[in-house]
């Protein structure tokens, strides 16, 4: 009996100590970002801060955070954000109230300050990047 007793206390810890160490890893960030969203008439209308994980995408993380709409296969808006074949990727036409036509405006995105040249789909995550969404008119300077 004392046997049975001994063995279920070990048993007990052991599957104790799975749960509590699972506990303490599933809070494992790589790194954390920020997004900044900036509004027609240049104010900004977000300014957040995001933990991620390696997995984690910057468009991910901007549709879990935000109500966003791309351009579909015709550059029409659409809340269907599946991604586009081919080398363009997912296009970015609105987020929350700021939205955009793709002929006259459009959603820049800045890395640190500097103007990406890559899509929303081929940007990587770097601790401590700042990642700035910003209206703009076609014509306008980056």
């Amino acid at each position: 009996m004392k046997k049975l007793v001994i063995t279920f206390i070990v048993i007990l810890a052991a599957i104790a100590s799975f749960f509590v160490s699972d506990y303490f890893n599933s809070n494992d960030y790589d790194g954390e970002i920020t997004i900044i969203v900036v509004d027609q008439i240049g104010d900004t209308v977000s300014n957040e801060q995001y933990l991620f994980i390696e997995e984690d995408a910057l468009f991910d993380i901007l549709d879990d955070n935000y109500n966003i709409g791309c351009a579909d296969s015709n550059y029409n808006l659409t809340s269907e954000c599946a991604e586009i074949s081919g080398i363009t990727g997912r296009i970015i036409l609105k987020i929350d109230d700021i939205e955009t036509d793709w002929d006259n405006t459009y959603i820049a995105i800045y890395i640190n300050g500097d103007y990406s040249t890559f899509g929303i789909d081929n940007i990587a995550l770097h601790d401590g990047d700042v990642y700035r969404f910003e209206y703009k008119e076609v014509g306008d300077d980056n």
